[in-house]
């Protein structure tokens, strides 16, 4: 079977949403997402900004280049932190920092993208997980 994507159709546009984590600790908290996608040549970029309810506001941007059929890397600030994929509908990629392991899972559904995630440590250094659904917007 042979399945070759190269194509991010239903993952570019900007899109608004809500997020929820939960830690290992059992603490758990909701927050709003602005994420825009991008098509460059290359392959896309992903930026998003999370706004928490304790005030907080995280921002990052990833370029994902195609590096063979269906497979990408992930660079942030020019420097590869990762790799990942993509088959139809669904993009899963996982990067790393220091001794954090990263990883992130969209899929593509009719008003927009589902959000799966996950880090071996947070700010307070435990186990964390989060779910986002983000509905396409106009501007």
């Amino acid at each position: 079977m042979s399945i070759h994507v190269d194509t991010i159709e239903g993952f570019t546009g900007m899109f608004d949403g809500e997020g929820a984590w939960y830690d290992a600790t059992g603490k758990s908290a909701a927050y709003r997402i602005r994420q825009t996608n991008d098509s460059t040549a290359e392959g896309f970029k992903v930026g998003f900004k999370h706004d928490f309810e304790d005030g907080g506001v995280v921002e990052a941007h990833f370029i994902m280049t195609w590096i063979a059929p269906n497979l990408i890397r992930v660079d942030v600030a020019g420097a590869p932190v990762g790799n990942g994929f993509v088959f139809g509908g669904f993009c899963h990629y996982h990067m790393k920092f220091g001794d954090k392991f990263v990883e992130v899972s969209y899929r593509s559904v009719a008003e927009g993208l589902e959000v799966f995630g996950s880090s071996t440590t947070n700010a307070k250094g435990n186990y964390i997980a989060w779910k986002e659904i983000l509905r396409r917007s106009a501007a």
